[in-house]
């Protein structure tokens, strides 16, 4: 069976983009990113929630834990605010295709849908992709919001996902964010940071939960 690490949050797109590669007959292994204890354990409990009830598609699941907050809080202070989400993105990607290779998947999947959010356009979408060498599979890519929350409620992931939380995808985001990002541009910024000690430090106190 094929398998894929998909990136999965608390909110409501990232289950059902898991739920669908489930149906696709992929076998998913899930990994969150949280900012605790820069902020509550919100996130983390609501992840599992979800999981386990995604584990009726597929049981039993694989879920690793990953410390989020140091990366964020070292790159606040060091780079342009407007490509935080991107340089977020992008090392978020990099731990997910570490934690692929040793689990043996060929893919990474992402809740990301065309043009929902200002991070995920078309150009930035394709500079985020650019910092792994895995293919993304986005589930979700060509589906409006209504038909995103429709799925969430028939599989029984978005009276969980609706549940208020602090995550990383939320902490130390700027209100103008770059739009347009250049590849270039993005690489340069890069060179002067140590992007290898940032996946590394965020795997480092990676915990793995076995859910059924």
């Amino acid at each position: 069976m094929v398998k894929a690490v998909s990136l999965i949050s608390g909110g409501i797109d990232s289950p059902v983009s898991s739920y669908l590669a489930i149906m696709s007959g992929i076998e998913v292994i899930y990994a969150h990113f949280h900012s605790f204890p820069l902020v509550s354990k919100a996130s983390i409990h609501k992840v599992i929630q979800i999981v386990k009830a995604l584990s009726k598609h597929q049981s039993p699941s694989k879920l690793y834990l990953i410390p989020f907050g140091d990366v964020q809080t070292y790159l606040r202070t060091r780079v342009d605010p407007r490509y935080l989400v991107i340089l977020y993105r992008r090392i978020m990607l990099r731990a997910a295709e570490r934690i692929a290779e040793k689990e043996g998947a060929g893919a990474l999947v992402t809740g990301e849908s065309l043009g929902q959010v200002s991070s995920q356009t078309l150009q930035n979408l394709g500079v985020i992709e650019a910092a792994v060498k895995m293919p993304i599979l986005r589930p979700l890519i060509g589906l409006d919001k209504e038909e995103i929350v429709n799925i969430a409620k028939r599989i029984g992931t978005y009276e969980i996902s609706i549940k208020p939380q602090e995550d990383c995808c939320t902490l130390f985001v700027p209100r103008r964010q770059i739009t347009a990002a250049r590849i270039d541009d993005v690489e340069k910024i890069e060179e002067d940071l140590p992007v290898k000690d940032l996946v590394k430090k965020a795997l480092k106190n990676v915990e793995k939960v076995e859910l059924m």
